[in-house]
C-alpha cells in the first residue's frame, strides 16, 4: 500500500461497507483524489487528476462519444472508473475495450451501495492525516476480519493481506513448504533470510525484494511459522504494511487456536462413541450407536478393524498417551480414512475405516516413529455390533506378537490355528475356563509369573529363569508345584496348549477389563461378544468339555 496521505483503490475495495468489485487489473495503492459523478456528456469536460468517475444515466452514443470520453480521461490522468451493477455489461460492451487499452481500471459498485457512500468514504480519508491513518486501519481491519467467515480462512486471511498491501504474500514453514499464498514470492529464499531467528519480525532484502515475515505461534504440528509479505517496490515496508501483518498474524494464531479447539472436541467425542462401542452387549441395540458412529465417518463403506495399540518395555509410560493419540491421527490421512481412538492405562484403542493399504501405511508409520509400541489388528468389522468382538482379536493378536518376539504388530489375519480358535469361542467364555485351570496358579503369584516366563520363553527353563533373575533349579521348583496344581506334565503337548491357552485368555481378558472396568455383566443366556459368527456354538450348546480332569461347563 501506498504510504502517501489520501483514498486508495485498495481502501475502496477492501471496504465491507463499500463491497466495490474491480472488474480489471487494478494497482490497490493507486491513490484516489476525490469522485465525480459522469451523468451526462458535458460533464466529462470537468474530469480532474487521481478522480474516481462515477458513470450512471450516461452511455457513449456512438464511437465518437467513446473516443471523446477516452480523450478527457486519459489527459487529465483519472484513478479508475465505477459503474452501477445495473448497468455493467452496457458500459463493459462500449466503454470496457478502451478503458483497458487506456490502463484505467474499472470498479462494479453493487446495487445495495450509495454513490453518495462512495463519495464520503473518499472524503472521509482526506479529512487530515490522522484520519487518513484511522480510516485506512480501520478498513484493513474490517476487510481481515471478514475473511474469517470464508470456508478457508487461512487462505482467505493471506489473499486479504495480499490485496490490502499490492503484494505478494504466503505462510512458509521452516523447510520454505508454503501453506498458503497469493501472488509470487521466493519463499525459499526468504527462509534462508530468516534463519533461526527468534525475533517476531523480520525485515528481509535480498535479490530486489523487500519483505517482512511475522513469526505466527507455534504449534505442536506445525512448529516455527511465518507469515511472509513482500513486493519488488522500494519502501515496500512502511506502518500500513507492518500493522497488517501484524493484525493477520493475531487472526491466523485465532484461526489455529479455534481449530485446535474443534480438534480436541471433535476426538473427545469419538473417543466417547468408541468406548460406548466396546462396551456393547447383545442385548444392547446398537443402532444409536451406529448413527453416531456413521456420523464420524463410521460409515462401512470401507474395511473397518480394530487396533490394539499398547506401549511395552522402555517405551512404556502413561505420561506419553496424550500424544500418542494425537500421532495416531496424524499417521492416517484424514482425506482417506476416518478413525475413533481412545486413550487406555496402557496405550489406545482405535477404529478406523480405510482401505487396507492406508491402514497399513499408517501403522507402519507409527511403528517406525516409536519402537516402544506393539499393535494388534482385530478381524474386518461390518457392524458396529462387532466392534467388541474385533477388540478382542486385537488383544489377542498384540499378545501373539510380543510372544513371537521378533514383531511388534500382529493381526487376526496372521492367527495360528490356536489363536483363531480362541478368538471364535470367544474371549469371555475362555477367560472363565481359565479360571478352572489357573486358578490356584493365579492365587500364588511367584508360580502365575514363573509359567507366564516359561511360556514367553518358548518352554526354554535356562531362558525363562534368565529373564527371572532366578537359579534354573528354583524355576524347576516352581514349575513342579504348577505341574501338581493342573493335573499334568508341562512336556504334554495337551497340557501345554491347554496351559498357553489359558494363559493367553488370562492376560486378554485382564486388558479388556482394565480398558472397560464398568462394563455391565452379562445376561443370563446372552451369548457371547466374542463368538459372532461360530461354526462351534451349537457344539458348545450340546456337551461338556473336559481339560486336564477338569470338566468345564459351557
Amino acid at each position: 500500500m501506498a504510504t502517501n496521505s489520501g483514498c486508495t483503490i485498495g481502501d475502496l475495495v477492501e471496504s465491507p461497507a463499500l463491497q466495490l468489485r474491480p472488474l480489471s487489473q487494478a494497482d490497490p495503492s493507486t491513490i484516489i483524489s476525490s469522485a465525480q459523478i459522469v451523468a451526462a456528456s458535458q460533464h466529462i469536460e470537468g474530469l480532474g487528476e487521481g478522480e474516481l468517475i462515477l458513470v450512471v444515466g450516461w452511455l457513449p452514443a456512438d464511437a465518437e462519444d467513446v473516443k471523446r470520453f477516452m480523450k478527457y480521461a486519459v489527459e487529465a490522468k483519472i484513478a479508475a472508473v465505477a459503474f452501477p451493477e445495473s448497468s455493467t455489461q452496457q458500459y463493459l460492451s462500449s466503454l470496457a475495450p478502451a478503458l483497458d487499452k487506456a490502463g484505467i481500471p474499472v470498479l462494479e459498485i453493487p446495487q445495495a451501495t450509495r454513490f453518495a457512500d462512495v463519495i464520503d468514504t473518499i472524503s472521509r480519508f482526506h479529512a487530515s492525516p490522522d484520519s487518513v491513518r484511522f480510516h485506512r486501519l480501520l478498513t484493513m481491519q474490517q476487510s481481515l476480519v471478514a475473511a474469517l467467515g470464508l470456508d478457508e480462512p487461512q487462505g482467505a486471511l493471506v489473499k486479504k493481506l495480499a490485496r490490502l498491501s499490492g503484494a505478494s504474500a504466503g505462510i512458509a514453514a521452516a523447510s520454505g513448504d508454503v501453506e498458503f499464498s497469493e501472488g509470487v514470492l521466493p519463499f525459499h529464499m526468504m527462509r534462508r533470510e530468516i534463519g533461526d531467528s527468534q525475533h517476531p519480525e523480520v525485515e528481509i532484502r535480498a535479490s530486489g525484494w523487500n519483505a517482512l515475515a511475522v513469526r505466527l505461534t507455534d504449534a505442536a504440528s506445525k512448529p516455527t511459522r511465518w507469515l511472509i509479505v513482500g513486493a519488488r517496490r522500494e519502501h515496500f515496508v512502511d506502518a500500513f504494511v507492518r500493522a497488517a501483518a501484524r493484525v493477520t498474524v493475531s487472526l491466523l494464531d485465532a484461526v489455529e487456536r479455534i481449530d485446535v479447539i474443534e480438534t480436541k472436541q471433535a476426538r473427545a467425542v469419538g473417543s466417547s462413541v468408541l468406548n460406548q462401542l466396546l462396551a456393547l452387549q447383545p442385548q444392547d441395540n446398537p443402532e444409536v450407536l451406529a448413527e453416531r458412529a456413521a456420523s464420524l465417518g463410521i460409515g462401512f463403506n470401507q474395511e473397518v478393524r480394530v487396533l490394539e495399540i499398547e506401549r511395552y518395555g522402555s517405551g512404556r509410560g502413561a505420561g506419553n498417551h496424550g500424544s500418542l493419540v494425537d500421532r495416531i491421527h496424524q499417521a492416517f490421512p484424514a482425506h482417506s480414512s476416518a478413525l475413533l481412538a481412545t486413550a487406555t492405562k496402557t496405550g489406545a484403542i482405535v477404529l478406523i475405516e480405510a482401505a487396507p493399504t492406508v491402514r497399513a501405511d499408517g501403522v507402519a508409520k507409527l511403528l517406525a516413529e516409536d519402537g516402544g509400541l506393539l499393535i494388534g489388528v482385530g478381524r474386518a468389522v461390518t457392524h458396529v455390533r462387532d466392534v467388541p468382538t474385533a477388540h478382542h482379536d486385537a488383544v489377542l493378536a498384540s499378545q501373539h506378537a510380543r510372544r513371537q518376539g521378533d514383531s511388534r504388530l500382529g493381526s487376526y489375519d496372521d492367527f495360528n490355528f490356536v489363536t483363531r480358535l480362541m478368538a471364535h469361542v470367544g474371549l469371555d467364555r475362555m477367560t472363565d475356563w481359565s479360571s478352572d485351570i489357573l486358578g490356584q496358579v493365579r492365587a500364588k503369584p511367584i508360580l502365575l509369573e514363573a509359567v507366564q516366563a516359561y511360556f514367553d520363553a518358548q518352554l526354554d527353563v535356562m531362558a525363562a529363569a534368565n529373564a527371572l533373575h532366578i537359579h534354573h533349579n528354583s524355576l524347576r521348583y516352581r514349575l513342579q508345584k504348577i505341574e501338581e496344581i493342573v493335573g499334568g506334565s508341562l512336556r504334554s503337548p495337551e497340557v501345554i496348549a491347554s496351559v498357553q491357552m489359558a494363559l493367553m485368555a488370562e492376560r486378554a481378558g485382564q486388558r479388556t477389563r482394565a480398558i472397560r472396568p464398568g462394563e455391565r455383566p452379562r445376561a443370563s443366556g446372552a451369548r457371547d461378544t466374542a463368538a459372532i459368527d461360530n461354526p462351534l456354538d451349537g457344539s458348545f450348546q450340546e456337551e461338556r468339555l473336559t481339560v486336564l480332569g477338569a470338566t468345564i461347563p459351557d
